[in-house]
């Protein structure tokens, strides 16, 4: 059964663009950052078999720059605040990886969305694929802060007031003494969006994750990670996706999990980060680390 169900879910992984059966750009960088700092972001592009001119651009917000690292044959620029890649003739791997560091002034702070495009030629017609969007949170220097901590805010609200937004929130895991688990639940809103869909959520080392509530998509654990995978959303335009998790070792590190949800619109892909919220409903009672620490040193 288990064979079964991580079967379909890389056969609709697949679905979403995430093996090599069509043109994409994933883009990796860090969720945090102190301003004045610079951190490296990673683009990797799967080109099949493109050969010839090619370019990545993306546009920085004011106070970012652009410092080339690892360019895979193009030519580097940055230039009015826009970065560019450009291939006369692209590598010859189907795909590769390249990257540029990124500086922020030392008053530059807030929280930034950014997104990257890749334009090609193919059969002397012009192409483009959207890399996925990526938000990063800028912060003062000597401000503390956890990078294991998403943004949260007193606007986030279930269901969202636009009802065309699409996004996913994670309530603050907590414990049910009647699972004897770990709680984690989460809010998605597809606004318009009808299509395949992926939630992929990263969770501690030292525990098992069992379903609860799946809302028809199939799910898996593979290691440290946790699948829900849709060919089609749910008719209902606001849900909810529930898991639980077990120790299986005594002492397992602390529950803070990060996940994407990740959704095609058209033939584009979008990859958005699932936000924490703090759970303030009396029921579900959020637990502290002494409380987890106990309960899993009595389990096990």
């Amino acid at each position: 059964m288990k064979a079964l169900i991580l079967s379909v879910a890389y056969s609709l992984i697949a679905i979403l663009g995430f093996t090599d059966n069509q043109i994409w750009v994933q883009v990796k960088m860090p969720s945090n950052n102190y301003s004045g700092e610079k951190f490296t972001v990673e683009i990797t592009v799967n080109k099949l078999d493109l050969k010839h001119f090619a370019e990545f651009s993306q546009k920085l917000p004011k106070g970012f720059t652009a410092i080339e690292k690892e360019s895979g044959s193009a030519e580097f620029s940055f230039s009015n605040q826009e970065l560019k890649f450009v291939w006369l003739r692209l590598p010859r791997e189907p795909k590769f990886t390249i990257s540029f560091d990124l500086i922020t002034d030392k008053n530059t702070t807030g929280t930034f969305n950014m997104q990257g495009l890749f334009t090609y030629i193919f059969k002397n017609q012009r192409g483009t694929a959207y890399s996925n969007s990526q938000v990063i949170n800028i912060y003062k220097k000597g401000e503390g802060y956890n990078f294991n901590k998403e943004l949260r805010s007193s606007n986030i609200s279930f269901p969202p007031t636009d009802p065309n937004i699409v996004q996913c929130l994670r309530v603050k895991p907590f414990y049910s003494a009647n699972d004897k688990s770990l709680i984690v639940k989460l809010l998605v809103s597809r606004g318009t969006i009808m299509s395949a869909a992926k939630i992929e959520e990263n969770i501690p080392d030292g525990y098992k994750a069992e379903v609860i509530n799946s809302k028809g998509a199939s799910f898996a654990q593979e290691d440290k990670k946790v699948l829900f995978v849709w060919a089609n959303l749910p008719l209902e335009k606001n849900f909810e996706v529930i898991y639980k998790l077990k120790a299986n070792k005594i002492n397992p590190q602390l529950p803070i999990i990060e996940g994407d949800f990740n959704y095609l619109d058209g033939s584009q892909l979008f990859v958005k980060k699932i936000i924490e919220i703090d759970n303030d409903r009396q029921e579900n009672k959020n637990i502290n680390t002494k409380d987890i620490k106990e309960f899993f040193l009595e389990q096990n």
